[in-house]
């Protein structure tokens, strides 16, 4: 059974569903949602803070009081490609950054619609070969994210694999965005549970896919569509999805490809979860556990101590 802590994140949805209803704002709304988005979360203790200020792409760093020294993760916010940032998902990514024991970037990609796919992929591939740059070697990196961070996590890991690079170390992928098609069949059995995506439904993800796609980068491109992709080659996966979310079949799919073709995965589906649970990082005991299994997962696949 849920947990009552957990309820405030579908209490926070609600919310945005009522404002969004009443209000035309559109692109500046949705923006200011993912903007507080890190709201329920606490603050990760014996994690400090930096911003990016020579990098490829804006962000921060959040730095865990004893961090690896030969290893990093790449933290990539959700947010549907049209807002979210470092400032909404820091306290997410520093309690991941804790339990992991990785200094983390957490990075501030171009947004749609004004900046349409790839820009996302071009700003996430770049970060990643900038950690490169500084010295961590491609295996000893993590790539991870939410929602849309979760796909463009994946995204990468194909990206590196399709041009020849070394690959990353890990992928962790929070309520990843696979099934922007809307084919599984969770869009109806899911729809009055998911207080986020229920609402939405299919004609809510057409609408926003049509926010950040392209006549070229479309959903038949693997890169925005993983379930379109060949997972052949990336590395250990960790799937989490909130087993009340429109999405689990799409993720669900996606685990069943990659593990077909030989891909490490682990997936976890937590009953009555929303949409990235994670955010209730402190707060909510489901997020405790998620984010736990999250740190073990890591240091197991990168060897960490």
């Amino acid at each position: 059974m849920a947990s009552a802590e957990s309820e405030k994140l579908a209490e926070l949805y609600r919310y945005w569903g009522d404002r969004r209803a009443a209000s035309n704002e559109g692109i500046p709304l949705i923006r200011d949602f993912y903007a507080n988005y890190h709201q329920l979360a606490t603050e990760a203790e014996g994690v400090s803070y930096a911003t990016v200020a020579d990098g490829p792409v804006p962000g921060i760093w959040a730095i865990p009081a004893e961090a690896a020294g030969d290893a990093a993760m790449l933290y990539i916010h959700g947010g549907g490609y049209l807002g979210g940032g470092s400032t909404g998902h820091r306290k997410l990514a520093a309690h991941v950054a804790r339990a992991a024991g990785l200094r983390t970037l957490v990075i501030d990609y171009r947004l749609a619609p004004e900046h349409r796919m790839p820009a996302q992929l071009e700003d996430s591939r770049a970060a990643f070969d900038w950690l490169v740059e500084l010295g961590y070697a491609p295996e000893r990196i993590v790539l991870a994210g939410d929602s849309a961070g979760g796909a463009l996590a994946t995204a990468v890991a194909l990206h590196l694999r399709d041009t020849g690079a070394q690959q990353a170390g890990a992928v962790v992928a929070y309520s990843p965005y696979y099934d922007v098609e809307t084919v599984g069949s969770t869009f109806d059995t899911n729809r009055e549970a998911d207080a986020m995506g229920g609402p939405l439904g299919r004609e809510g993800i057409a609408r926003n896919v049509a926010g950040f796609t392209t006549e070229e980068w479309n959903t038949d491109n693997p890169y925005i569509n993983a379930l379109r992709s060949d997972p052949t080659g990336l590395p250990p996966m960790l799937l989490s999805i909130g087993g009340a979310e429109v999405l689990v079949e799409g993720v669900e799919m996606f685990a069943k490809m990659a593990i077909e073709k030989g891909v490490d995965v682990e997936l976890e589906v937590i009953p009555g979860m929303q949409h990235v649970f994670q955010f209730l990082a402190g707060s909510a005991p489901e997020a405790e556990a998620s984010i736990a299994n999250t740190g073990r997962f890591i240091k197991e696949r990168l060897n960490l101590s």
